[in-house]
C-alpha cells in the first residue's frame, strides 16, 4: 500500500446521510449510523468501502436490482465492452483517460468524485494528479465493481460507496471536482444525478460528466444507422437541458467518433449576472426589467402607435413618456 509518511486518521466527514444529507457518527470498525440507528457498515477491515446501499433495501424489486447489478459475468462483459470500443475508434485507452481528465484542471491537495466509477481505471491518473494532500471518492451502485476497484487500488487517500448516484452519501459543497463517464443514460433519473454531482461540488469548481449520446449532426446518416444498430444507447439525446441553471462556463463536445457527448460546467451561486437596469437607447426606451413588467399590462394597438407619435413628436422615448404621464397624473390627482 502506498503511505502517506504524514497522514491523519482516516476521516469521514464527506459522508452524509444519501437522501436527508444529515450527519452520519461513526461506529468503530463497523461502519456510519444516522440517528435512526440506520447501520451503513463497512465491508473490508481498512474502511475505505462503505455500503450505502444494502440498508435500504426494502422489497424484491430493489434486491433484485442489485442482483442484476452485481452478477458474476458483469466484470468481464464491461472489460468486454471497453476493449472492443477503444480498438473500435483506435485509441490508446490510458491516453483518452489522461486526455478526459485534464478537463479537471487536478491540482495538488484537490477533493475529487468520481461516480459511477466502475472498475477504477480513471482513479490512479486523479491520484497522481492531486498528490497525497488530495483526497479521492469513488463510487458505484454495483457492489462487484467497488470491490474490483479496491482490489486494484493501493493508495489510502481514496475511499470507496456503494450507493446510488442520484442520492449521493456525500455533503453538500465538498468536491473540487466531480467526474462521471459512462453510465449516466442508466441512472434511471438523469436529471437527478446532474443535480447530486453539482449539488457536491464546491462553488467555482468544475463538474465533467458524459456518456453515450451521437452528436446531432450525424444523426440520419448512415454512419449514425449502422453505429446506433450497434449500440442502441448512441441514439440518447444529450441531456445538456438537464444541467441546473446556475451552472456556467458551460461546455458541450463529442469525443469517440462523435458517438458520445461531453458536458462540463462550473456550479454558481444563481442565475447568470445580467444588469436588467441598463437603458436601452431609441423611441422604445425602457430596461429589461420595464420591458418584462409593461408586457404584463394590456393596451390597444391605437393608443400604442399614439404613444409612439407623441414620444417621436417630444424626441423621447415611451418609456419616459409614459412616465412622465402617469408622474403628472398622480401629482394632478393629489392637488
Amino acid at each position: 500500500m502506498i503511505i502517506n509518511p504524514n497522514a491523519k486518521q482516516r476521516s469521514y466527514e464527506a459522508f452524509c446521510e444519501p437522501e436527508l444529507h444529515k450527519p452520519l457518527r461513526l461506529e468503530p470498525h463497523i461502519g456510519l449510523c444516522n440517528d435512526n440507528g440506520t447501520l451503513y457498515k463497512f465491508i473490508e477491515p481498512n474502511h475505505r468501502i462503505i455500503d450505502f446501499i444494502e440498508p435500504n433495501l426494502i422489497n424484491a424489486f430493489d434486491k433484485a436490482n442489485r442482483e442484476a447489478y452485481d452478477s458474476p459475468s458483469s466484470v468481464e462483459k464491461y472489460n468486454n465492452y471497453l476493449d472492443w470500443l477503444f480498438k473500435s475508434f483506435k485509441e490508446d485507452e490510458m491516453e483518452f483517460r489522461k486526455k478526459l481528465l485534464s478537463r479537471l484542471k487536478l491540482s495538488k491537495g484537490m477533493k475529487v468524485l468520481v461516480t459511477g466509477c466502475g472498475l477504477g481505471d480513471d482513479l490512479p491518473i486523479i491520484l497522481d494528479e492531486i498528490g497525497f494532500e488530495g483526497e479521492v471518492h469513488a463510487q458505484d451502485i454495483c457492489k462487484s465493481m467497488v470491490v474490483t476497484a479496491y482490489g486494484n487500488i493501493e493508495n489510502q487517500n481514496i475511499y470507496f460507496s456503494i450507493s446510488n448516484a442520484t442520492s449521493l452519501p456525500y455533503i453538500s459543497r465538498y468536491f473540487d471536482a466531480v467526474f462521471h463517464f459512462g453510465g449516466i443514460n442508466l441512472f434511471g433519473d438523469v436529471k437527478k444525478a446532474i443535480s447530486e454531482m453539482e449539488r457536491v461540488c464546491k462553488i467555482g469548481g468544475v463538474v465533467l460528466f458524459g456518456d453515450e449520446g451521437i452528436a446531432p449532426h450525424l444523426k440520419g446518416s448512415l454512419y449514425a444507422d449502422i453505429a446506433i444498430n450497434n449500440i442502441g444507447l448512441w441514439a440518447t439525446e444529450t441531456p445538456i437541458n438537464l444541467i441546473p441553471y446556475n451552472a456556467s462556463a458551460i461546455e458541450l463536445s463529442y469525443i469517440l467518433g462523435n458517438c458520445f457527448y461531453l458536458i462540463s460546467f462550473t456550479p454558481t451561486t444563481g442565475f447568470p449576472e445580467m444588469d436588467i437596469d441598463v437603458p436601452h437607447q431609441g423611441i422604445r426606451g425602457g430596461t429589461a426589467r420595464t420591458r418584462y413588467i409593461g408586457k404584463q399590462l394590456s393596451i390597444t394597438e391605437q393608443s400604442k402607435q399614439k404613444l409612439f407619435n407623441e414620444a417621436n413628436s417630444k424626441g423621447i422615448s415611451v418609456h419616459t413618456l409614459l412616465d412622465e404621464i402617469i408622474a403628472k397624473q398622480i401629482s394632478d390627482d393629489l392637488l
